[in-house]
């Protein structure tokens, strides 16, 4: 539909798809060449997440803020559709690799890293804007790929690294749940803040 398309290019949608896409082609094109596993390993992945995650948070605002919360659409629900397709084009990006040598795997970490990045996302494009969604989930993985962290049995470890735990660490998995329904509810409730009319004003 007509619409669609225009919804997607008002959202910068494409150009985000192809660098989420370029990241992930370029981590699995790469992986060989640095080790002889086959499995991508949970920092690697996190990062790659990270980046598909920041690269289509920018899409999470429109042009126009003031029409993304106007009263004639149904702006919750599409809030809503958007960010459950993007967790579904990432997961889905990644486990195309499984029928290849190197790949993205198991598929439960993946989900997992994939929902709770995206959530912070989410979380920062209500809070900050869309602009600056990236803060959240950068900062939490670059603590959590830190030498020094990893899988542990201590609760504050399996918090504060939940992204390189193992896929069948249950605080792991909370925590990324909680972060993606409090993400997902936060969005579809709220959408971004509005941004003074500068920022969003055609340059003359």
């Amino acid at each position: 539909m007509r619409w669609v398309g225009l919804y997607l290019r008002s959202r910068r949608v494409p150009l985000a798809a192809v660098v989420a896409a370029g990241a992930s082609a370029l981590v699995w094109a790469a992986w060989p060449y640095f080790s002889d596993g086959q499995t991508i390993n949970a920092r690697v992945l996190s990062v790659t997440v990270l980046i598909a995650a920041v690269a289509l948070g920018t899409t999470l605002s429109g042009a126009d803020d003031a029409l993304d919360h106007s009263a004639s659409a149904r702006w919750p629900v599409r809030r809503a559709v958007h960010l459950l397709l993007t967790a579904a084009a990432i997961v889905a990006l990644l486990l195309v690799t499984t029928v290849t040598e190197a790949r993205f795997e198991p598929l439960g970490v993946v989900v997992r890293n994939t929902v709770g990045l995206l959530g912070l996302t989410a979380l920062g494009a209500t809070l900050l804007g869309a602009a600056l969604s990236w803060i959240a989930p950068l900062t939490w993985t670059l603590v959590a790929i830190m030498p020094w962290m990893g899988p542990s049995e201590q609760l504050r470890m399996q918090l504060g690294a939940w992204l390189v735990q193992p896929g069948d660490t249950t605080v792991a998995t909370v925590c990324a749940a909680v972060l993606a329904v409090t993400g997902l509810a936060a969005y579809t409730v709220r959408g971004c803040p509005l941004r003074p009319a500068t920022e969003t004003a055609p340059n003359q």
